[in-house]
């Protein structure tokens, strides 16, 4: 039977158009595969925000913190490396950070301090030396005005606190460590519950949505792109999405955001913050305020200084990182007015510790609130006067008058 008879064989013409069909069936099967897998494996990318999600990605947290049970992790202990200049970054055996080995018995005559916060107070973000960071220079500094008295200290502070993680270390932990002062340091990372969602959020904090917690969860990693015609046209599909990603380079600032507990893309519209986060403040405060009194200890809480002031230039806008909280810069000079006029509200006047003084400083300042090694010896100044004048009214019985810095 000859092969161009019709009826016989298939013609040269239509082996080819049935090898070609064949093969767009096996793409098609392949690519819906292929469109399944990628919608069930939660490795997203959100064109329409220009964002890409990757999961399951190691939890840095990991290198330097382990969960702990009250305070949702601590310190590992450890020697560290600095993001520059000289010396290394410890955690002691009890997991504190830039802080001196010691132990939970106070030894007599001793007056010992604590220091609450997050990572500004603890020198990571940007790691300071030990001797860099603020507590430590502060602390140098009494030692310096006090020569007769014996003075320790311990930085119980640690990147991402917040006042809940403070609150639960002061009376989980550091209480049997017997501290007759406490000063608190907090405020940008409050503002993590100050979105609209604060009250659901706050009612799962520090945990994944079956309710766990654990550093061994992989954390969040986003990366930003720029915007291309095509993505209104392929956005629909994960597949195409994804071919689209990984055929172009992410734009400057490639990591957007790391979390080790997740909300959807760091990058979103900006909103505004709810303003019922002032009570959560509040009450927190109120918390540490009567533990410390409870615990027999002196609590100072100081307003913290930031590189956010009306009137910052642009380009120094763009080191405060307001995409972590979803509300514009405005609405961050706001929220922060409104947790000073809360410590006012909460804590005596002369225990109050006014570092604002600095804020605005751009060489003061990594970024919207981690300190350079010049900021930590300003704020160690600030820090060291205030309590410095309360150290000498206790030991002399003699108020000295407190210093105005410019």
């Amino acid at each position: 039977m000859s092969k161009d008879r019709p009826g016989g064989r298939l013609t040269t013409g239509r082996k080819y158009l049935f090898a070609l069909v064949t093969c767009l069936l096996a793409l098609a099967c392949l690519a819906g595969i292929g469109e399944l897998y990628l919608r069930l494996s939660g490795d997203r990318v959100d064109l329409e925000r220009l964002t890409y999600l990757q999961q399951r990605l190691p939890n840095p947290m990991q290198t330097w913190a382990v969960s702990d049970a009250f305070c949702a992790y601590r310190g590992k202990p450890g020697d560290y490396p600095v993001s520059s200049g000289d010396g290394k970054k410890t955690v002691n055996a009890h997991g504190f950070v830039s802080t001196p080995p010691i132990e939970p018995v106070k030894p007599p005559g001793t007056i010992r301090v604590v220091f609450l916060g997050g990572s500004s107070t603890a020198g990571m973000g940007h790691n300071l030396a030990d001797r860099a960071t603020w507590p430590w220079q502060t602390m140098e500094l009494l030692r310096e005005a006090f020569p007769g008295v014996e003075l320790d200290f311990i930085n119980a502070a640690l990147g991402g606190y917040s006042s809940f993680e403070s609150y639960g270390r002061l009376w989980s932990r550091l209480r049997f460590f017997d501290p007759d002062v406490v000063v608190v340091y907090h405020g940008w990372n409050e503002m993590y519950y100050f979105g609209d969602w604060v009250m659901e959020r706050i009612a799962s904090w520090r945990t994944f949505p079956d309710g766990s917690w654990s550093l061994d969860r992989p954390a969040i990693l986003h990366r930003r792109y720029e915007p291309l015609a095509i993505d209104d046209w392929i956005r629909w599909s994960q597949l195409l999405s994804h071919l689209r990603v990984r055929l172009t380079r992410p734009n400057t600032g490639e990591v957007v955001n790391v979390r080790e507990w997740g909300d959807g893309p760091a990058e979103r519209e900006w909103r505004r913050w709810d303003r019922q986060s002032l009570e959560v403040w509040r009450s927190n405060l109120r918390l540490l305020r009567e533990t410390a009194t409870v615990i027999g200890a002196e609590l100072f809480v100081a307003k913290q200084a930031t590189l956010l002031v009306p009137g910052l230039v642009p380009q120094e806008r763009e080191r405060c990182r307001l995409e972590y909280h979803g509300f514009d810069f405005d609405q961050h000079l706001e929220a922060y007015q409104e947790l000073y006029r809360v410590i006012d509200e909460e804590i005596q006047a002369d225990r109050i510790i006014d570092t604002t003084v600095l804020s605005g400083r751009p060489e003061l300042f990594h970024d919207h609130v981690h300190p350079t090694e010049e900021g930590g010896a300003a704020l160690a100044q600030v820090m060291s006067e205030e309590l410095g004048s309360y150290l000498e009214e206790q030991l002399t019985g003699t108020k000295r008058e407190r210093v105005i810095f410019p």
